[in-house]
C-alpha cells in the first residue's frame, strides 16, 4: 500500500485485477481510498457515549 495525495493505493495482484474485471466489466490497477474512507472500511462502527443517568 502506498501512501499518495491525501490518502492510500493498493496495487492488485493478476489475480485481483481478474476478479475485478470479471465483478465489473473493468480494467483496475488499483485500489484508492481517501483517509476517511479506508477508516470507514477498518473501523465502521462508531462508537456513542450513553449518557449518565
Amino acid at each position: 500500500m502506498q501512501k499518495g495525495k491525501g490518502g492510500f493505493r493498493l496495487n492488485l495482484t493478476e489475480e485481483q485485477k481478474k476478479a475485478v474485471r470479471q465483478a465489473t466489466g473493468k480494467d483496475a490497477e488499483a485500489i484508492e481510498l481517501t483517509a476517511e474512507e479506508l477508516e470507514d472500511r477498518i473501523a465502521p462502527g462508531k462508537v456513542i457515549p450513553q449518557a449518565l443517568e
